[in-house]
């Protein structure tokens, strides 16, 4: 599978990319959404979009916009750390399918994706884009380890800065 994320985080990237890997898939991280809607005109590959509120000052409502104009019926999801009730309400008026809240568990983020693609697109096609992993268990340890790295120093920062 192939899933935009737009985040001005490079945390959620590292986290995101390494659950993915293990089916072959692949994020492709933007922190402009410009360049990336440029890829996404040029590329009809794509299985999702992953987006923060508000990526490099410029809301992710832009890149809604457009995938609808494309037609493209993709799964698109608001990750972020925290959302206004309004702007909850105006994203699901919209048609995102998911809204979801950091700290999050990558696993979770990417079943939406998949569930949302068997839905619309059929069992099939998701299985043509997944690929087993024929990884070992300490390429699993691994990634397990950098999610609670990731996890760790998101728990910090907010303490630090006193949420």
């Amino acid at each position: 599978m192939k899933i935009i994320l737009l985040d001005d985080n490079k945390e959620t990237y590292e986290v995101l990319n390494e659950v993915a890997s293990l089916s072959e898939s692949e994020i492709i991280y933007f922190t402009d959404i410009e360049e990336a809607k440029k890829y996404i005109q040029e590329n009809s590959d794509i299985d999702g979009i992953i987006s923060e509120v508000y990526v490099g000052g410029k809301p992710a409502v832009q890149i809604v916009h457009f995938i609808k104009k494309l037609e493209l019926q993709i799964p698109f999801i608001i990750l972020t750390e925290n959302i206004s009730d309004e702007d909850r309400e105006y994203f699901e008026s919209l048609g995102v399918n998911q809204i979801m809240s950091k700290p999050f568990n990558p696993l979770e983020v990417l079943s939406e994706v998949v569930a949302y693609l068997k839905e619309y697109k059929g069992e099939d096609y998701v299985r043509s884009r997944l690929k087993e992993d024929k990884s070992d268990r300490s390429s699993l340890k691994l990634v397990i380890e950098k999610i609670i790295e990731f996890l760790k120093n998101l728990f910090s920062r907010k303490k630090k800065n006193g949420v």
